[in-house]
């Protein structure tokens, strides 16, 4: 994985396995983490993740 830093932007470049395997821990996350504390143990609310989540592109997981 390479990560640039851009100031206000950080650049990720990892392989698509990482990309799926990021995805997938997002929506894990998403899914079975408390509502009480989610925020706190995350730094984002659970609509912040499913947006995020829906940001990214629909890609295969295959080449």
């Amino acid at each position: 994985m390479q990560v640039e830093d851009r100031g206000a932007e950080i650049v990720v470049s990892m392989p698509r396995e990482e990309f799926f395997l990021v995805m997938s821990l997002m929506s894990e996350a998403v899914e079975t983490g408390d509502d009480r504390d989610f925020q706190t143990r995350t730094g984002a609310t659970k609509d912040e993740v499913r947006a995020i989540l829906r940001s990214l592109p629909d890609l295969r997981f295959g080449y």
